[in-house]
């Protein structure tokens, strides 16, 4: 009988919500439940099974133990996530401030990254907590948390360095060339090719450091942080996938550069043989 009365209370609950939140901790009848209401798009029934949950955290002993471990994981990452490289060997005194351009870019990756992770959880954190009933275990352990967070968050308000001001460079490429043209300096073919030489190097030069920073910081990110961010995740439930870093955003425009690098050439010979 006791089934039965559950069974009719579903029925009676109008607010999609509400019957979601009945049907919570069976995937099977949620799915058959959104199927019933013609809900198709993946991103909305993933954004409806979320808030089918009926806790605010998915495992609230181990919780703690996997936010603690995730903030080690930034701390040392934070430390040694753009230090060290090897490139530039072989370079002798070059090797020094190859080093330097290759840790600038690494620096801005992972530090973006702990600033946007830390900031994310924050967030998580707070909304989390206005979520979990007053005084019990589950508020506790997200007070303290969001309380971590915020310290995070303070304590990463440095700047990252300008690294996309680094990447301006190449904007300055369109410039030149109407200076050049206005000056009537591309006339002579010889200062043309001997800017479109430069401007290739540059640019070839600039998407080296780029992919060999990103490529540097992106294999510590993952060392750090894939496994204590992918624990934290699964204890907290419901809540998307974390933050990632910038290091396809850098590779694109590493690999900009490097197809943009072979265009200035033919650009700047053009211009010379136009005027």
């Amino acid at each position: 009988m006791s089934d039965s009365a559950g069974a009719a209370n579903r029925h009676h609950v109008e607010d999609p919500l509400e019957q979601l939140k009945l049907l919570s901790g069976s995937d099977d009848e949620i799915a058959a439940y959104l199927d019933s209401i013609e809900v198709s798009s993946p991103r909305e029934r993933e954004m409806l099974t979320e808030i089918s949950r009926t806790a605010p955290l998915a495992n609230v002993e181990k919780f703690p133990v996997a936010h603690r471990n995730l903030v080690e994981a930034l701390e040392s990452l934070a430390r040694h996530g753009f230090r060290g490289t090897r490139a530039g060997a072989r370079l002798g005194p070059l090797k020094t401030p190859v080093r330097f351009a290759i840790e600038l870019v690494a620096r801005y990756v992972v530090v973006s990254y702990i600033r946007n992770l830390a900031t994310g959880l924050r967030n998580l954190y707070v909304l989390r907590e206005a979520q979990a009933v007053p005084m019990s275990q589950t508020r506790i352990e997200l007070r303290r948390a969001r309380m971590d967070a915020e310290r995070m968050v303070d304590a990463l308000k440095q700047r990252p360095l300008g690294i996309p001001t680094f990447l301006i460079g190449g904007a300055l490429i369109p410039l030149v060339a109407s200076i050049g043209r206005a000056t009537g300096l591309l006339s002579d073919f010889r200062f043309a090719g001997a800017i479109a030489v430069a401007g290739v190097i540059i640019s070839l030069l600039v998407s080296w450091f780029i992919l060999r920073g990103t490529a540097m910081a992106s294999r510590r990110i993952r060392l750090a942080t894939q496994g204590p961010v992918s624990s934290l995740w699964s204890t907290i439930g419901y809540c998307g996938n974390p933050p990632r870093d910038q290091s396809r955003k850098f590779v694109i425009v590493a690999i900009v550069l490097t197809l943009g690098s072979w265009i200035i050439v033919p650009l700047f010979l053009a211009i010379a043989f136009a005027t």
